[in-house]
């Protein structure tokens, strides 16, 4: 085991013995480093976020279900179940086509594909699934959610933000902590190269800036005071982050979540008749005048990274992975390889090429129908932004479906959707005794039956002696 193994055990042996409130507080720190092993043995390792979830699995055990019928779940409850069916039948169904196999690097793999069989990929990739969906159940269950995504994407946030400093200084004493997974090719951690933090590589951290950033500006702006300024320094070491990456992914992901963004903040000021119109002309104004003052030094660090994206070894490789799992899509007649089967560069291709046609159609309807419930309610509407911003970073280029900050977005998107008119869970520790004697319904308190037209209400009249 590792050393954050150990810890994390130790913590969970407590958690789920005496305190079984922190759970989604552990799930949330092991989430907000994705790229680390709880356990390693050999060339494998069990990632911090799934061992965690194996403390969901057993809160789990007993625990009466959400009972919830909306079609959301629903959507849930198949995406796992084609997933399950998929994945056992895919390498048997379609045995020997070409694929890009996920151990073998997309560089190598595009120029030499290898073919479908049943491998350690297969089990590992399920297995992640199911144990975060039932993490996802968990924190759904104890209304935990939104507080485990917070708590993940500060983790996450702050420390790549500190390892960055420790880097740059010739002192990277958290490699030894957190670069621990034996089947991940973690990116060079130079002086100089480009900041990763405590993910596996640049972009991988551009995907998980993009959503942190997103989650901590509307956060900021709900908050007030104190917490108001907490969510602002991490949006700006979210954002620090993301510069540094210095990644395609981060350019493009950036763009098309801001021209979404202001895509809605039009229909919005159309639908709401024009309330706002100062605050958005002086936007405007303000935007403007930088782009005239600064435009050019702010689009230069920009127009560099494109220019060195387009035309690189990296960038035809992923180009020629997406192009080639379409291929793979038609190989299997939309029904996927099964997870662990093939890798591609998108999260898109992924899922295609994977799951096939009905598990994106599951996927997509999921992802969809929570965060708009979501956005329609209050305490969720970062997660709902921060899931946005999430997928669409992933679909430009990070392809894993067992990133655990999407599964516990997932969840505190789902929130307001599987617990509607159910009564709010009970805290997780130790049910505490009533307050004595009184109305209440502790022990000691006297049994008086309601008044009934049979038991007139006794009026005493005259004064009192």
């Amino acid at each position: 085991m590792t050393v954050l193994g150990i810890a994390l055990l130790g913590v969970l042996g407590v958690t789920l013995s005496i305190r079984p409130a922190w759970l989604p507080v552990v799930l949330g720190v092991a989430a907000g480093l994705p790229a680390s092993a709880g356990v390693a043995f050999g060339e494998n390792g069990v990632p911090l976020f799934s061992v965690a979830a194996a403390g969901a699995v057993i809160a789990l055990v007993g625990s009466r279900g959400l009972g919830t019928a909306h079609w959301t779940a629903n959507a849930f409850a198949v995406l796992i179940a084609w997933s399950a069916v998929i994945t056992a039948l895919g390498p048997w169904m379609f045995a020997g086509i070409r694929v890009l196999v996920p151990r073998g690097g997309v560089d190598e793999q595009v120029l030499d594909p290898g073919t479908l069989q049943y491998s350690v990929s297969t089990v590992a990739q399920f297995g992640y699934l199911a144990l975060s969906a039932c993490a996802t159940l968990h924190l759904v269950r104890v209304r935990g959610a939104v507080t485990a995504a917070a708590v993940a994407l500060v983790v996450g946030t702050v420390l790549s933000s500190i390892r960055g400093v420790m880097v740059a200084v010739g002192a990277d004493v958290l490699a030894p902590l957190v670069d621990t997974m034996p089947n991940i090719q973690y990116s060079e951690t130079d002086p100089g190269d480009r900041l990763r933090g405590v993910l596996s590589e640049p972009s991988e951290l551009a995907t998980f800036s993009l959503a942190a950033a997103a989650f901590a500006v509307v956060a900021a702006m709900r908050a007030n005071g104190r917490r108001r300024l907490l969510w602002a320094v991490v949006c700006a070491l979210a954002c620090s982050n993301l510069l540094q990456a210095s990644s395609g992914t981060a350019v493009v992901a950036s763009a098309v979540f801001i021209a979404f963004g202001l895509v809605v903040l039009a229909v919005r000021y159309v639908a709401r008749g024009g309330t706002g119109t100062p605050w958005l002309v002086i936007g405007l104004l303000v935007a403007g005048i930088v782009a005239l003052t600064a435009g050019d030094r702010l689009l230069a660090p920009v127009q560099e990274i494109v220019a060195d994206k387009v035309g690189s070894t990296s960038y035809n490789a992923r180009t020629g992975a997406d192009t080639f799992s379409w291929g793979v899509v038609a190989d299997t007649l939309g029904l996927g390889t099964g997870l662990g089967g093939n890798r591609p560069s998108s999260f898109a291709l992924a899922l295609l090429s994977t799951l096939g046609i009905p598990g994106t159609v599951a996927f997509t309807a999921l992802a969809v129908g929570i965060v708009v419930a979501a956005v329609r309610t209050p305490r969720t509407v970062p997660a709902g932004i921060a899931l946005v911003a999430l997928l669409v970073a992933k679909v430009v280029g990070t392809p894993d479906f067992s990133t655990p900050i999407l599964w516990v977005l997932i969840a505190a998107c789902a929130v307001p959707a599987w617990t509607r008119d159910q009564r709010p869970a009970p805290d997780t520790g130790r049910l505490r005794p009533g307050p004595g004697p009184g109305p209440g319904p502790g022990p000691g308190a006297e049994h008086r039956p309601p008044p009934t037209p049979t038991s007139p209400i006794p009026i005493r009249t005259g004064a009192r002696p």
